[in-house]
């Protein structure tokens, strides 16, 4: 299928980064740059379209946005999409467009985003990297641990690659998640991470109040199917035990 990107702005500026979040485990990416996009004011530069898939807007604030394409801060731009295609011929497309777009636009290094399931997490969620080169490691030692090993699916398994074929530096941060909804909690360490990696000043405070809100809910979802659980138990028939 085909991946396009169509301009928006009349003038980009030259980026040192691309950053990308494409919808995935607990959707950390994707929320960590909706956050940054919206707090930061940075502006659409591509939207993509792919074959086959419709476009939808995004309205934040009375003023609409593309649901997938590139934002431009400063040397920083950022890809992301609110919607997936996860079909296997897409997911490659899109990764070579994204790929060679940065190499157009004179990205240095791509930064991808992502999360590594950690279904019994009850502390903070720890931070991991994978990179193409030592110079890409860097950007994230000391703020989050080499994974040990492990495979990276979704657009930024392939995105690492294919932007390291063009010359690229890559690095996939990953954030520990339980995976199971969309996880804002998670999304705030990434946006920390940014912040001392990039230099950034991203205030994470909303994401903090999502993440509690999304939290009391979880807690009063478990709480009413325990006590739904126990009036079912408490209501059961006794049944005979059978022996032969």
């Amino acid at each position: 299928m085909e991946v396009e990107f169509i301009r928006l702005a009349d003038e980009i500026p030259e980026c040192e980064f691309l950053i990308e979040g494409y919808p995935g485990i607990g959707m950390v990416g994707v929320i960590a740059i909706r956050h940054v996009v919206t707090e930061c004011g940075a502006e659409p530069a591509f939207v993509m379209k792919i074959e086959d898939m419709p476009t939808a807007a995004i309205v934040h604030e009375g003023r609409v946005y593309p649901s997938a394409g590139v934002f431009v801060l400063d040397d920083l731009s950022f890809f992301y999409a609110e919607q997936a295609d996860m079909r296997p011929g897409v997911v490659q497309n899109i990764s070579e467009s994204v790929a060679e777009l940065s190499r157009e636009i004179g990205v240095e290094c791509i930064v991808c985003l992502a999360g590594i399931r950690a279904p019994d997490l009850e502390d903070e969620p720890s931070l991991y990297y994978a990179a193409t080169s030592d110079k890409a490691a860097e950007l994230f030692e000391g703020i989050a641990e080499p994974l040990k090993g492990g495979t990276i699916t979704g657009v930024s398994g392939p995105l690492l690659l294919e932007g390291s074929l063009r010359g690229l530096d890559a690095v996939c941060l990953l954030v520990e998640t339980p995976g199971t909804y969309p996880d804002p909690k998670a999304a705030s360490r990434v946006v920390e991470a940014l912040n001392e990696a990039l230099g950034l000043s991203v205030d994470v405070s909303k994401l903090e109040e999502e993440a509690e809100r999304i939290a009391k809910a979880v807690e009063e979802t478990v709480q009413r199917l325990r006590e739904q659980q126990r009036m079912e138990e408490e209501e059961a028939e006794p049944t005979e035990r059978m022996f032969v």
